[in-house]
């Protein structure tokens, strides 16, 4: 049987983004950091409780809950949110990829495999780009941008920040087409860029 596909957000003007940029990071908050930093952290980014997890959420507090957790514990940021992007992809593997599709991309070779998913990113690309304009730039290597990127939209930093996507990319990529592939984030809207630009080499 085929796992289901993410549904679209409704058209109504609001930004939303996929839960899973809140869902797959708690738990490790709550390992990592404690319950109650978890929750004083939620607090400041907006939320009061966790988000369903079918369906859309408002962009605004995931993208809160990020940027507090890089501002207020900025040595675990990158390793947690690295953590929660891998783990949001096997999520996205598990329940998001029809099992049709994930056994064609298998059995192909890599230079064909890595443009179909791309595609299938590309598609779906609302549920970590929220009001973010998200693009394949190129497929021979293949380069992603995500302009006006929400999760670090506002931020200043000296490197990249987007240890979340990066990680979804990854693990997406590796679990599926090529283990030996790796995805650097080479321009970030936090260091001035006008898009995030991740590279799978």
């Amino acid at each position: 049987m085929n796992a289901p596909v993410a549904i679209p957000p409704p058209n109504d003007g609001l930004a939303r983004i996929g839960p899973n940029s809140v869902l797959q990071l708690v738990p490790l908050l709550d390992d990592m950091l404690g319950e109650d930093e978890r929750k004083r952290l939620m607090l400041l980014s907006g939320m009061s409780e966790l988000p369903s997890d079918e369906g859309m959420m408002a962009e605004s507090p995931a993208a809160a809950l990020h940027q507090a957790l890089r501002s207020n514990h900025p040595g675990l940021a990158p390793k947690l949110t690295n953590r929660a992007g891998e783990r949001t992809a096997d999520y996205i593997i598990r329940h998001r990829i029809p099992t049709a599709a994930l056994r064609v991309m298998r059995t192909l070779p890599p230079w064909l495999s890595a443009p179909l998913l791309a595609n299938i990113i590309e598609k779906h690309a609302w549920t970590f780009a929220g009001s973010g304009r998200f693009r394949v730039r190129s497929r021979h290597p293949l380069v992603f941008t995500l302009h006006d990127n929400p999760v670090v939209r506002g931020e200043t930093s000296s490197e990249p920040l987007c240890h979340w996507h990066s990680a979804v990319f990854q693990r997406l990529f590796t679990s599926i087409v090529d283990p030996n592939l790796r995805c650097v984030e080479t321009q970030c809207c936090a260091t001035g860029s006008d898009s995030c630009v991740f590279e799978l080499r």
